[in-house]
């Protein structure tokens, strides 16, 4: 049975239930807060051997409080049901990791021939509830959604790439779906998730070449994430009856043009609250880590890989952190300028997602041309090089076979020559 002293009642008794702790918990390998587990698992048990020791009673009455007092008992039950909790979803997590590990990382081929048709599948039925049944497209983008973002958490985990989680794209969203089951009514969320995803989420699908590789988990799900969102808010807009939008989404109904400068501060606040929470919980609270090369960022992976070489890369800190989100930032506004344009014209907006759609697919297919073809290129010059040592190694053997065989020829031939004077000299002799 775990005992404490009394450092460790001191200092449990006055820890606090912190956002930081909960936080926290979604990383428990990088945590420092320790779970303890108390033998039995059970709180009122627990409680009470805290509640009975006798160092922790002396500590109270020395403070002239009663250790049976109701806002203690609270407390302490507070800090022992997060411990537990803590405890017995760690618990579980460890037991789903080996049947998962098994299916993504030991016998990933058999998932990627399963998740082929099942892309497939998405493919031509996003299509039909695009164009059959609009009034259930969100509902679908939402299960989607809840069934691929926690095969992407584990992966990222496993891989300790969870950090990506934490990327705008994913931001914009839960924007989405805040917008789609909690404020329905905003027309200033409605906005900005349009600007965001026609903007931002369409243009990364260009610019850092998502490809869509249909048995690919990871670079599917990549696709949706940037794909999909738009698709959403073009059906919203675009897609729904006038009657249904006014009792469904009423903050997506625009009476006049689209105001851009209203647009632009509405997004420039989302983006401040996005970048804030971003630097103060992954760049600041998790600097050690990221340094050290333990975990992997957006920024580190730029900074350290494509543009390693890029004059402000080499600036002094925090001058390229500094330049990498004013410079996202502005291109997140340079995106959001055509959104005009997919307001007003149903038809130019559905192009634009024809075009992005056929981007993502002109990706993969480069990328299974690039990959198998030239994995298989080099698996044919492997063997030809492997087959050229081997016949320089018995090209010496064949010339010597070569060599003693003329050599028994010439002695044959010799023999012969030798046989015939004798023959010849024999029968002069008996002449």
């Amino acid at each position: 049975m775990y005992k404490l002293d009394n450092n460790e009642i001191e200092e449990e008794t006055n820890n606090s239930v912190s956002l930081t702790s909960l936080l926290e918990f979604l990383d428990p390998i990088a945590s420092k807060v320790v779970s303890k587990y108390y033998q039995g698992s059970n709180l009122s048990k627990a409680e009470q051997k805290l509640r009975n020791f006798e160092g922790f009673r002396r500590r109270k009455l020395h403070h002239g409080h009663d250790s049976h007092h109701p806002h203690h008992l609270h407390k302490n039950r507070s800090f022992l049901q997060l411990e537990d909790f803590k405890v017995r979803a760690l618990q579980r997590i460890k037991n789903l990791d080996k049947p998962l590990d098994s299916i993504f990382f030991k016998n990933s081929s058999r998932l990627e021939k399963a998740f082929y048709p099942f892309t497939l599948f998405n493919v031509f039925f996003i299509g039909f509830l695009m164009g059959r049944f609009p009034d259930w497209f969100h509902v679908y983008y939402t299960i989607l959604f809840f069934i691929l973002m926690p095969i992407r958490f584990y992966t990222y985990y496993k891989t300790n790439n969870h950090y990506f989680l934490a990327d705008f794209c994913y931001f914009v969203n839960i924007l989405c779906l805040l917008f789609i089951w909690v404020f329905p009514r905003s027309a200033s969320l409605f906005q900005s998730c349009f600007a965001f995803t026609f903007g931002t989420l369409c243009f990364a699908v260009i610019t850092w070449r998502n490809s869509l590789v249909i048995h690919s988990i990871d670079k599917t799900t990549s696709c949706f994430i940037h794909i999909i969102p738009p698709c959403v808010m073009y059906v919203i807009y675009h897609g729904l009856s006038p009657e249904y939008k006014v009792e469904r989404f009423p903050g997506a109904i625009i009476h006049s043009a689209l105001d851009i400068k209203k647009n632009i501060l509405w997004t420039s606040l989302y983006y401040l609250a996005w970048q804030s929470l971003y630097h103060y919980f992954i760049t600041l609270k998790k600097s050690s880590k990221i340094k050290s090369g333990e975990r992997m960022t957006s920024f580190e992976y730029l900074t350290k890989h494509q543009f390693k070489n890029f004059w402000a890369v080499k600036l002094r800190s925090p001058w390229p952190m500094v330049i990498y989100t004013l410079s996202q930032y502005f291109y997140q506004l340079f995106t959001m300028l055509l959104c005009g344009i997919w307001i007003r014209y149903k038809l130019a907006a559905a192009v634009f997602l024809i075009i992005v759609f056929l981007w993502a697919s002109h990706n993969g297919a480069t990328y299974y041309i690039d990959h198998y073809g030239k994995n298989f290129e080099k698996e044919v010059d492997r063997l030809r090089l492997e087959v050229e040592n081997l016949q320089q190694k018995l090209q010496p053997d064949s010339d010597a076979v070569s060599d003693t065989s003329g050599n028994d020829k010439d002695y044959l031939t010799v023999n012969r020559d030798e046989d015939f004077d004798d023959s010849s000299s024999t029968s002069s002799k008996s002449s």
